[in-house]
């Protein structure tokens, strides 16, 4: 089998030991894909070191033990490609970065996620070697991000070292050091300070994730110098200040979530402005004031829009184990979108703040939103009836509140709903239980005493309700007594009675002349039966 150039048998349900002569004899392979599979045992790299043409590499995602530093070897390849994740790479020899990376020129791709690899962060690994995709998430590197010896500048356009043991200030260099940056992920991290400025020099990024550390302060206001990022996640922090209101500068912003901060204020009437924006997630801090009913002129909730631009299509789908992924918050729980289904996710949380007033109708006209959650506010005002025209509403959640009157029975219109709660407001009234609706238990209405019907205990009895005829009469007795009929009844009364007397004269002579003798009749009585009244009203005038 020298001839053989490809050997994949990813994807199976493979299992055992990979023994070493069967690789040694394939010297014309390029390409060896064994991921996801259950071999398992030790491999030691040693066993390529003579496959001079090999490129590929992916051993991903089995129970291997891989070994790369015993014994001593020297590589004759220069791989284009390296998958080691999740390989308990070196687990008996310190859990070091496999050194022979360092004699790669040209690797386009370097995924070494979920090895527990212990240590500092190489330099030449950030710097030196990899010219495109850089993976080291979920392993227990310590210290911070490391500088580059001399004037070395990073080739990496996907960095991510998520999910570490990394602490210290964030690098005030790296606007300079990683020029060609398009995805940085420093999530999940011990850092700590101020978010640099130097960030704002990163004039190619299109994601940007330093969520779930201790950074403290403001967001940084030259960040929007040259910031052109897809995304921007910064929650689980403690951020502090107003929510900036520059974010609608950035055409292609299409993904914010600042939530778990201690951001103060309004919510900006400029993200009104955001054309492509997707996700907005501004929950759990102790923002004011109302819901701004403008964001009914965001284009991308009220049609459904693709998300992904092609320049990251090109870098998340080509390395899917570390593509853009978004969390949501569903059903109280955090449930995390990628790929394609996060191509066309929409979602506004706007929970656990300190906002008041109405529910905005306006929101209604948001059709194309998947997710809207409003809870543990102080909103007042009764449930908006355009609500129910949001056709691709899955969630929707306005618990919490001081909500009023009914649910608006047009509700059980929104096919696609999985998620309702409006528990804990003051809402009255039958519960609409159709379509949908039926799945949703009484969790879902609780804290509402004046609801009743299923899916509750309370039934929807009125003993007092009068039948339909007596509700008519009423109606029209209420019509009768009525300020307005009143009136219109004297109005109509005296056009009718003004022309019955008035129409004959004009109509026929005959009348007039009958009119007037009846008229001379009535004054010759009068003169005769009451001169002496008729006396002194002549001396009166």
């Amino acid at each position: 089998m020298t001839s053989l150039v490809s050997l994949d048998l990813s994807f199976n349900l493979f299992r055992g030991n990979l023994p070493s002569f069967v690789f040694s004899n394939l010297t014309s392979l390029e390409t060896l894909l064994i991921s996801d599979n259950q071999f398992d045992g030790t491999l030691s790299f040693a066993t390529f070191a003579n496959l001079s043409n090999l490129r590929y590499i992916d051993l991903s995602n089995n129970d291997l033990m891989v070994n790369t530093e015993s014994p001593s070897w020297f590589p004759s390849f220069q791989l284009t490609y390296l998958n080691l994740e999740n390989c308990h790479i070196n687990n008996d020899q310190g859990r070091v970065v496999p050194s022979f990376i360092s004699h790669q020129t040209g690797i386009a791709v370097v995924n070494l996620a979920h090895n527990a690899l212990e240590g500092a962060l190489p330099s030449w690994l950030l710097y030196n070697t990899t010219n495109g995709v850089l993976c080291l998430r979920g392993n227990s590197f310590r210290g911070g991000i490391p500088l580059s010896s001399g004037f070395a500048t990073s080739r990496l356009k996907l960095l991510d070292i998520s999910d570490n043991r990394l602490s210290g200030q964030l690098s005030s260099t790296i606007g300079n050091s990683f020029p060609e940056l398009r995805f940085l992920n420093t999530s999940s991290n011990a850092f700590k300070g101020e978010i640099p400025s130097s960030y704002g020099n990163l004039t190619k990024l299109e994601v940007l994730d330093l969520s779930n550390n201790f950074l403290q302060g403001r967001i940084p206001i030259n960040l929007r110098q040259n910031f052109t990022s897809l995304v921007l996640d910064i929650s689980r922090n403690n951020l502090a200040g107003f929510i900036p209101d520059w974010f609608h500068a950035f055409p292609n912003l299409a993904i914010i979530l600042l939530s778990r901060n201690q951001f103060h204020g309004t919510i900006p009437i400029s993200l009104c402005q955001m054309q492509k924006l997707h996700v907005l997630d501004l929950s759990t801090n102790s923002l004011s004031g109302v819901i701004p009913s403008c964001f009914n002129n965001i284009t991308s909730w009220k049609k459904e829009s693709e998300l992904l631009p092609p320049s990251l299509m090109r870098i998340s789908f080509s390395f899917g184990n570390d593509r853009l992924k978004v969390p949501l918050t569903i059903k109280g729980n955090s449930r995390v979108y990628e790929g394609t289904p996060l191509s066309f996710m929409t979602g506004l949380d706007l929970s656990t703040n300190q906002l008041t007033g109405y529910i905005p109708s306006q929101l209604g006209e948001l059709i194309a939103l998947h997710s809207l959650n409003l809870s543990f506010n102080i909103l007042t005002g009764h449930i908006p009836k355009s609500f129910s025209i949001m056709e691709k509403l899955e969630s929707l959640d306005l618990s919490h509140n001081n909500l009023v009157g009914s649910i608006p029975p047009e509700i059980v219109q929104l096919y696609f709903i999985s998620t309702f709660n409006v528990s804990f407001n003051n809402l009255s009234g039958s519960i609409p239980f159709e379509n949908n609706f039926r799945t949703f238990d009484e969790s879902s209405y609780r804290g509402n005493k004046g609801l009743c019907g299923l899916p509750l205990d309370t039934a929807c009895t009125s003993p007092n309700k009068k039948p339909p005829q007596q509700d008519e009469e009423e109606e029209r007795a209420g019509i009768a007594e009525s300020d307005f009929f009143f009136f219109s009844c004297i109005a109509v009364s005296y056009v009718v009675g003004f022309w019955v007397v008035i129409l004959p004269l004009v109509v026929s002579k005959n009348w007039r002349r009958k009119h007037y003798a009846v008229v001379d009749s009535c004054i010759y009585i009068c003169c005769n039966k009451f001169p002496g009244f008729l006396t002194r009203i002549k001396d009166c005038c």
